[in-house]
């Protein structure tokens, strides 16, 4: 009989694997307000109990989820990152879309940003009925339906539709939320990871080796955002000045950013017509080595990024005073699109509604 697995690892068990000092295979957590480490193996670190199953009405087990995620995505992605980790810096397209998979499926697996979809999620419920509410009592008349804009990135000037919602759909979503918390991130950070993948695919990736005796550490929150160039809040990931930042082992790190011929595009478009000019077919990855100010900014930012638990293969005696920082939540940029219109929606009128769209915005 096949055992059903029940402790469902956030971090990858094989990537925190990488971060062992042989022949130790214990490795040092250091947690936020903790006043010392404590060792522990991988396996049993960064997991929590049925994190991506649920109940069935019947009330057996669905664990399909958690088989998904390790046969599709961590099964063929970890190979390619061990390679890279190796500085073997050598991968076809299929290779790298697999590691492309693994990583943004890591950056939005973890709680923290699974609790963030749920509260986002039962927050605009919130207030699409709350704006009904609103709309009932300014045109004196009830309103049961309003209209969400849908844009293909974060700008309200490329509306392409406008999605109808009514008051009974609201209600429902919400009695859904309070049968199954988890249930709307379970749903939606597979296809998210998605998305997330082509972008990282589009960009130019650098491998920095340690060539030392230096160490990368890394946390519950591996995959780092930043925002190059100064200038006002980013954007996203498409935003030209962002770039990601992924400790792939203690000795390697994965560096990447958009390419600079996209940023000549954007520039050359702003001059005038711009020149036909692809992405090329093929993408090098570049590798260098990892200078000790390199692998120190690394990994104060690991540490200041962390939600709640930062791993190291050694002891870091500097990372139980930062630890003792409280988390630092990441900015949320939220656009609101601020507009009225009238539908017919059998005799009660419908009006839009604000439409949010949150952005992480790390420096």
């Amino acid at each position: 009989m096949r055992t059903v697995p029940r402790h469902h690892h956030f971090v990858t068990k094989a990537y925190l694997d990488g971060f062992l000092e042989p022949p130790a295979d214990h490795l040092l957590c250091y947690g936020r307000k903790r006043p010392a480490p404590f060792r522990s193996a991988p396996e049993k670190l960064a997991n929590i109990r049925d994190f991506h199953s649920f109940r069935r009405p019947d009330g057996s087990l669905d664990t399909s989820l958690e088989d998904y995620i390790g046969r599709e995505i961590e099964s063929p992605g970890m190979p390619v990152l061990r390679k890279l980790a190796s500085g073997k810096a050598s991968i076809d397209h299929v290779q790298r879309l697999k590691l492309a998979k693994l990583i943004a499926l890591q950056s939005v697996r973890v709680p923290f940003e699974r609790n963030f979809m749920d509260r986002n999620n039962k927050d605009n419920l919130l207030s699409y009925l709350a704006q009904m509410d609103e709309d009932s009592r300014r045109h004196n008349a009830p309103v049961n339906a309003i209209q969400i804009a849908i844009t293909p990135v974060d700008d309200p000037r490329l509306i392409k539709k406008w999605s109808t919602i009514t008051r009974a759909q609201v209600l429902a979503a919400l009695r859904e939320v309070e049968e199954d918390p988890t249930r709307s991130s379970r749903e939606t950070f597979l296809g998210l990871a998605g998305a997330i993948a082509e972008i990282y695919m589009s960009m130019e990736w650098t491998i920095h080796c340690i060539q030392g005796s230096q160490r990368f550490i890394t946390s519950d929150r591996p995959v780092l955002r930043h925002y190059s160039g100064g200038g006002g809040p980013g954007r996203g990931l498409r935003d030209i000045r962002s770039e990601v930042y992924f400790p792939l082992s203690s000795t390697a790190l994965l560096h990447m950013k958009h390419h600079n011929w996209l940023i000549d595009q954007i520039r050359k478009r702003r001059r005038g017509p711009p020149s036909p000019r692809r992405r090329p077919a093929h993408q090098t990855i570049g590798c260098l080595g990892a200078e000790g100010g390199l692998v120190e900014k690394v990994n104060r930012t690991v540490a200041d990024r962390a939600h709640l638990w930062v791993f190291s293969g050694r002891e870091e005696g500097w990372l139980i005073d930062w630890m003792s920082k409280p988390f630092k939540k990441p900015k949320r940029a939220v656009t609101v699109v601020e507009e009225e219109q009238y539908l017919s929606s059998g005799h009660e009128p419908a009006t839009l509604t604000r439409k949010r769209e949150f952005v992480v915005t790390e420096d």
